[in-house]
C-alpha cells in the first residue's frame, strides 16, 4: 500500500492510521473513494442513530462539518412533525409532550415532544373531546372542555381511551390514514412510560 495515500488520506480526514489503510484496503488505494467511503459510512451511522431520512443526515452532516455526533444532536433536537402533507408548514396547532407524575418533561436523547397542525388535529380533536370533564391534576380543578388555546392534561388511563377511541375513527384517504396510524404509534410509545400526555394549543 502506498504510504504517501496514507498520509495524504489523513490530512483530508482526521481518522487513525488503521482506519486510513482499511479504507484504502477497501478503495483499492484511490484516496477519492476511500473518502466517500468514510463519510458514507458516517451518513448510515446518522441515520441509524436518528431514524432519519439519508437526505436530512447528509444535509446536518454538511452544516455540522463533517461532525457525526454534532449532526446526530441537532437531528435528535429537531421537533418531530406529525402531519397529513396537506398543510404545508403551519406552526399554528398543537405540541404534544410525556410528562412524568410531578409534572416534568422527560429528558430525552431524542425529543419527546411532537408538533400537529391546528388543521391535521381537527381529524382527532373529537377523541380528545370526548373525555370532558376531567380534574386537572395541578390545580384540582375539573374542567368542562378541550381548550383549544391553552394546556390540557390526560393522564395515562384517558390517553388511553383517546387512543382507543382515534383508533376507531374511519377515513377513506390514505394521508389522513397514515396520519392516525403516526398519532397512534407515537401515543402508545409515550403511554408506555409517562404518567401524562400534555396538549398544548399555541394559538
Amino acid at each position: 500500500m502506498n504510504t504517501e495515500n496514507i498520509k495524504i488520506l489523513r490530512t483530508k480526514i482526521s481518522i487513525p492510521l488503521n482506519k486510513a489503510i482499511e479504507l484504502l484496503k477497501n478503495n483499492n488505494d484511490d484516496i477519492t473513494l476511500a473518502e466517500q467511503d468514510f463519510h458514507n459510512q458516517n451518513i448510515i451511522e446518522i441515520c441509524k442513530k436518528t431514524d432519519c431520512e439519508e437526505e436530512t443526515a447528509r444535509k446536518e452532516y454538511q452544516i455540522c462539518n463533517y461532525d457525526v455526533a454534532k449532526a446526530i444532536e441537532r437531528i435528535n433536537q429537531k421537533p418531530v412533525v406529525i402531519s397529513t402533507g396537506n398543510n404545508g408548514d403551519s406552526k399554528i396547532g398543537f405540541i404534544l409532550w410525556p410528562e412524568n407524575a410531578e409534572g416534568e418533561f422527560y429528558k430525552t436523547e431524542k425529543r419527546n415532544d411532537v408538533f400537529i397542525s391546528s388543521e391535521d388535529f381537527k381529524i382527532v380533536l373529537k377523541a380528545f373531546q370526548s373525555v370532558f370533564p376531567i380534574k386537572n391534576p395541578w390545580n384540582g380543578i375539573i374542567e368542562d372542555e378541550f381548550d383549544k388555546i391553552g394546556h390540557n392534561f390526560f393522564d395515562n388511563a384517558i390517553c388511553k381511551l383517546i387512543v382507543e377511541k382515534i383508533g376507531r375513527i374511519e377515513t377513506h384517504n390514505e394521508k389522513e390514514r397514515r396520519f392516525l396510524f403516526e398519532v397512534i404509534n407515537w401515543l402508545h410509545d409515550k403511554l408506555a412510560y409517562a404518567d401524562y400526555i400534555v396538549v398544548y394549543g399555541n394559538l
